[in-house]
């Protein structure tokens, strides 16, 4: 017993383990880039988590700022709703004048219930600060004007403007350092456009317009000579409320450097994308406009004349009603001087008619070095009874045949088909046939029919079809179909109405 007590005694003590706060050790530009991420209530409850990150949260150049987690954060029972939205007011005030004046580059902005004077207050801090990034988010404003001063829109690289409801815009000089434009539910006058798109913004590259109102303006001009990226949503996208197109005027767009383009809403009464040689790829997605709007737009062609600048592109997005006016029965465009010679992929929408599919076959006519083909049949909806004999007589007339036809794409350069969402009815299957007969290089189709009718007889028609090449391999994947934003969906244009 003496021997083993002896032993215990004789043990050498473990050395006690040294934890090391690694955190507080980091530097404040990493601190600071670990706090971009939250919000800034939360980083300034921070401070008590250590001596050393005391008074970090006055040093923060990103402030990000959101009435909905100050409120939940904030609010008594005991208090009324609106009293803890006034506090939080008052926090961005401390939180703007307790700082160590250190430059703020980022400021954003989350808050349903403000006025636009509070706004008008943050961009002069964000002026007098020279703030490079600014994000206002789901605001619900007065109609009162927001207010740029010329300090700010001459500092500003990225600004996100996003609102519940449609508010004007001031701008009193250009923004020449702006590179990032993302403006949603923005009245834009002449002078606002001219100082926001044109030649002088010589670093706007992404340019996001969704939803935005242009009044007293007869033709847009954008002209951006190191724009790459520009995405127009011409069409009312808030709350599920479809409207007609909030602006009407022309649209010119001179970009050299313009990679993607992207425009979805009702035809223009112009169109044209100038000295866009370097475009990549293009989408397209006319909306029609409903009933009810048609003596405003009764002026509109809808024609793919009207799409200047579109033989750049090498690869393409349409819509049916798109492809529907290269039908000779309704394009008003001189065929021989519309080539897309750039074009190597092609992705569009089809309806099972003769007009769709014949505005399809010249399309083709006109890719000579197309080498990829998807097509996507519109999604069938339900008709009412009172229509469905109405409906089935446009059926009858709309029959079309398969031909042999000499298209130089399908003779030399197409070797990939996808065709997704098909039926079994004749016109989808002589569409089918046309493909697999002309297609003299074609290496692989896939077709994905509607879900329930992969076992549908009429597919099994489809090995025994006489094929141009002997390499093809026609396979039947699942089909997915694709997620498209609600105002999309339709594409406003109804399958029995031509």
């Amino acid at each position: 017993m003496e021997m083993v007590s002896s032993c215990k005694r004789s043990r050498t003590p473990r050395p006690k383990k040294c934890f090391v706060d690694r955190l507080s050790a980091l530097p404040d530009d990493i601190l600071h880039r670990i706090f971009s991420y939250l919000d800034f209530l939360d980083v300034v409850r921070t401070s008590v988590l250590s001596k050393r990150w005391r008074f970090v949260w006055s040093s923060v150049p990103f402030l990000n700022f959101n009435m909905d987690w100050f409120v939940k954060h904030n609010y008594n029972k005991k208090l009324e709703l609106m009293e803890p939205r006034y506090k939080f007011w008052d926090f961005i005030k401390w939180a703007l004048l307790l700082r160590d004046g250190s430059q703020i580059i980022r400021i954003c902005l989350y808050t349903d219930n403000t006025i636009t004077e509070q706004l008008n207050g943050l961009l002069r801090v964000a002026a007098r600060q020279k703030v490079q990034e600014l994000c206002f988010l789901d605001g619900d404003y007065t109609a009162d004007e927001l207010e740029f001063p010329r300090v700010l829109c001459e500092t500003l690289t990225q600004l996100t403007v996003n609102f519940r409801d449609t508010i004007p815009l001031r701008v009193t000089a250009v923004f020449s350092s702006l590179r990032s434009l993302n403006l949603t539910r923005v009245l834009i006058s002449c002078d606002v456009a001219q100082k926001l798109l044109s030649s002088d913004c010589v670093k706007l590259e992404d340019v996001y317009l969704e939803d935005c109102q242009v009044r007293d303006v007869e033709e847009i001009n954008i002209l951006a000579c190191n724009l790459k990226n520009l995405t127009i949503v011409n069409v009312c996208t808030y709350e599920k409320f479809w409207v007609v197109g909030s602006f009407d005027s022309k649209l010119r767009i001179s970009a050299p450097n313009l990679i993607s383009f992207c425009y979805i809403g009702p035809m223009l009464r112009g169109f044209a994308l100038l000295n866009t040689m370097s475009l990549e790829s293009a989408s397209i997605r006319l909306l029609r406009v409903p009933r009810g709007y048609e003596d405003e737009y009764k002026n509109h062609l809808l024609c793919p004349a009207r799409f200047i600048g579109l033989n750049h592109a090498k690869a393409l997005t349409l819509s049916t009603l798109v492809v529907k006016y290269f039908c000779p029965a309704y394009g008003e465009l001189l065929w021989d001087t519309f080539i897309l010679d750039n074009l190597n992929h092609l992705e569009l929408e089809l309806r099972y008619n003769a007009n769709y599919i014949e505005g399809l076959v010249n399309l083709l006519k006109f890719s000579p070095n197309l080498e990829a083909l998807f097509i996507r049949f519109k999604e069938a909806r339900q008709i009412p009874r009172s229509q469905r004999k109405k409906k089935k007589a446009i059926e009858n007339r709309s029959s079309w045949e398969s031909r042999l036809e000499d298209i130089a794409c399908l003779s030399y350069h197409v070797k990939i088909i996808r065709i997704s969402n098909l039926d079994g009815t004749e016109i989808a299957l002589e569409l089918v046939k046309f493909l697999l007969q002309n297609g003299k290089v074609l290496e692989k189709m896939e077709i994905m029919p509607r879900n329930g009718e992969r076992k549908h007889k009429s597919f099994s028609k489809l090995v025994a079809f006489p094929k141009a090449s002997s390499k093809v391999v026609i396979s039947f994947p699942e089909y997915a179909q694709r997620k498209i934003p609600w105002f999309d969906r339709g594409d406003s244009d109804p399958e029995n109405d031509d």
